[in-house]
């Protein structure tokens, strides 16, 4: 029996308008009157799912940041947290100094790296073009987790802290609630989710999933612009 639902935000619940469709939230509905908890993962912050839930209330916990911050949303304050370490962080800076890059603390976003001062980061945002292969030594050598995210045709590679990730994000979620990982589902799309779907065996990925998706996982449901999301939610009323 299914306790948990979990989606990935974009390139999954959300369609090409950035909207949620309507007929979807009210299947999220559906599932919260059978006492089935319905969780997001996002690589940005929580504040801004936390915008989608304030005229319909959907949502019960937020993986944001790909893993590095968990929001409960009914008790209003964060399960998990892990930032950048202070040297990472100074790493990863002077590795892409030449690039573009956004830097994500818990309440706001920087531009600059001169801007950020004390504040703690939870994520980097390096964006494209770059060729990834070039750093990948760097990254294993300062033990990170990195993952790459195409939204909008474009492409971004994202790094945390190597103790965060989407699964480690649900995993605390689970342990939280008393439920079991076969008690879970997952509906996907994103190269960061890759961890979430090769550990728990109730996974689906979007027709529009990426590549690293659709060599692992051969549950496919329907693009994120033609309710994916909401066909397979469908599966837990029969």
């Amino acid at each position: 029996m299914i306790k948990m639902v979990v989606s990935s935000f974009y390139n999954t619940l959300i369609d090409l308008e950035d909207a949620i469709p309507t007929s979807t939230m009210l299947q999220i509905e559906r599932l919260h009157k059978k006492k089935i908890l319905f969780s997001v993962c996002t690589n940005r912050r929580f504040q801004e799912i936390l915008e989608y839930n304030k005229d319909f209330p959907f949502v019960d916990y937020i993986i944001s940041l790909n893993g590095s911050y968990i929001y409960d949303v009914e008790n209003g304050k964060s399960l998990f947290k892990s930032k950048l370490s202070t040297i990472n962080l100074k790493k990863v800076t002077a590795l892409f100094e030449k690039e573009k890059m956004t830097f994500y603390g818990e309440d706001k976003v920087y531009k600059k790296k001169e801007e950020i001062g004390e504040n703690e980061i939870y994520k980097i945002e390096v964006e494209f073009p770059i060729h990834v292969e070039a750093y990948e030594d760097a990254l294993k050598k300062m033990k990170v987790n990195y993952s790459i995210l195409e939204i909008n045709n474009k492409k971004y590679l994202e790094i945390t802290s190597s103790k965060a990730n989407m699964f480690v994000g649900v995993d605390k979620i689970s342990l939280k609630n008393s439920i079991g990982l076969k008690e879970i589902m997952v509906i996907c799309a994103n190269d960061s989710d890759v961890p979430m779907v090769k550990n728990i065996p109730n996974s689906y990925i979007m027709k529009n999933s990426a590549e690293s998706l659709k060599r692992i996982c051969e549950n496919v449901t329907f693009s994120n612009d033609n309710k994916g999301v909401e066909n397979v939610l469908k599966k837990l009323e029969k």
